[in-house]
């Protein structure tokens, strides 16, 4: 979970770029971002009435983002600040998200300046800030121990692959989440409450440790070692006084 320290951080730095924005009448922008943090920005900051400010990752749904701060009248692209680094190559089926981060931080890239990594079984995308595309092109020659090949492309040239959903069908006593995490995750309630207690749930990108914590449609939750869902729907009540709900899990 971040700390105030860090959330004052990220709020000084997006109020900085609404304010450069309006003064000098340019494009400004701030990122990447986790959907924690997109969601700080939205409830803290009110951007002037003459500024637009919006939050871009390349792709619809793009979960890293950008905040984007510019005149009303300003003409702005994604591939004005975006790059999307292509990886192929051979035997690469078996790379995970975690294999193509590190090998970006290894060549001393922060966080900050990589978005999305969308890993197909040909290879991944890859979105990045524009000013290290280059850079990453031109040294990037690894992840983990299978050589690979860099190709930069627009936003619009790449192939997106569509996530792998599964949907689960199941009846809570309540929707707090310990039941919720259960129901989804094929846990006993028991053991959801003892990961929330230990920090490894988080509720829309913020860590929790109530394990009665509300949980309302379209809230995202994510379980270390068991991922990420979805409350996509609150049925009806049961017979027997239970709520019916459908959960979408991200394989």
């Amino acid at each position: 979970m971040q700390t105030d320290k860090e959330d004052k951080l990220i709020l000084s730095r997006a109020e900085d770029a609404m304010m450069l924005a309006e003064k000098n009448y340019s494009v400004r922008a701030v990122g990447f971002l986790n959907p924690r943090q997109r969601s700080l920005i939205i409830k803290n900051l009110y951007p002037s009435v003459d500024i637009r400010t919006e939050f871009i990752g390349g792709y619809p749904d793009a979960e890293r983002t950008m905040l984007v701060c510019r005149p009303e009248y300003a003409e702005f692209e994604a591939d004005d600040i975006l790059s999307v680094i292509h990886i192929s190559g051979r035997n690469l089926e078996k790379l995970t998200h975690r294999d193509y981060l590190g090998s970006l931080m290894g060549l001393g890239i922060t966080r900050e300046n990589i978005g999305d990594i969308l890993v197909e079984p040909s290879g991944a995308f890859i979105f990045v800030k524009q000013e290290i595309a280059d850079y990453i092109t031109n040294n990037l020659e690894k992840i983990g121990r299978c050589g690979v090949k860099t190709l930069v492309c627009g936003c619009a040239e790449a192939n997106i692959p569509k996530p792998k959903l599964r949907e689960v069908n199941g009846t809570v006593s309540s929707l707090r989440i310990d039941a919720v995490l259960s129901a989804a995750a094929g846990i006993s309630r028991g053991r959801a409450a003892e990961m929330i207690g230990q920090g490894l749930v988080s509720l829309n990108w913020e860590e929790i440790n109530s394990a009665s914590k509300q949980v309302e449609e379209g809230d995202l939750i994510s379980a270390r070692g068991v991922g990420r869902m979805r409350l996509e729907r609150v049925g009806n009540l049961t017979r027997k006084g239970r709520i019916g709900i459908t959960i979408v899990r991200f394989e």
